[in-house]
């Protein structure tokens, strides 16, 4: 099966502007620079070298963001995510990139199903992304219970009446419980979280890129790894 390779140099940029269109060459051209041709030195399937085929990427990339983003603001406080000028910019990066991570990762869930790379051996992966999805639903409520702001009162008031009525978890946190709420935003969840992440990946690069629907299986039964 015909591949290509990807940040090692043997192709030029005017190979890349013949094939894709000038915009698009300019757009991908960081993956061939150092340091990342480096860390893009891999070769793909052809039929992968699409936009559709990242959406996983950035679902990760908005991941690292929000850790980086999220323990910033917990190390400096709610005072300053609330009173400060850089703080509420931040409040409101570590938020809009949450929104983003939901959003690239349903496209990328879409692709996966579209193109049913979740067959096979792969299905232990699909559901092991199916569950960082809905953790991530989880970590969204407990970061804006943590925000202290009225949208967080409300979140509060809401989740009281349809998600708290029941002992879950042995009354271990509860809306109103800043403390907790903020430990399990920070500390619990994320680390699980990423725990699963790193699995996913790793069952990616070991599994490699599927073949989508119709395409004809490589020798070995499987997709030829990138």
């Amino acid at each position: 099966m015909a591949q290509r390779s990807i940040g090692v140099g043997r192709d030029s940029f005017r190979d890349r502007v013949a094939e894709h269109g000038r915009l698009r060459a300019l757009l991908e051209s960081f993956a061939y620079a150092p340091p990342f041709g480096g860390m893009f030195g891999k070769s793909v399937p052809f039929y992968a070298e699409s936009y559709w085929y990242a959406m996983g990427g950035l679902t990760f990339l908005l991941f690292v963001f929000l850790v980086l983003s999220g323990i910033l603001l917990a190390w400096l406080g709610p005072y300053w995510w609330l009173t400060q000028p850089f703080g509420r910019f931040l409040k409101s990066f570590h938020y809009w990139s949450a929104q983003g991570f939901f959003f690239f990762a349903i496209l990328h869930a879409f692709r996966v199903w579209a193109t049913g790379s979740f067959r096979g051996r792969r299905l232990l992966n699909w559901w092991i992304g199916l569950t960082v999805f809905m953790l991530a639903m989880g970590e969204n409520l407990f970061g804006l219970l943590a925000r202290g702001d009225w949208e967080s009162q409300f979140v509060s008031m809401h989740s009281t009446d349809m998600l708290f009525v029941e002992p879950f978890f042995f009354h271990l946190f509860a809306p109103a419980d800043f403390s907790a709420d903020l430990l399990i935003h920070v500390a619990v969840i994320p680390v699980i979280m990423g725990a699963l992440i790193f699995a996913h990946v790793l069952l990616v690069r070991l599994q490699g890129v599927s073949e989508p629907l119709g395409q004809p299986a490589s020798k070995n039964g499987a997709a030829e790894e990138y």
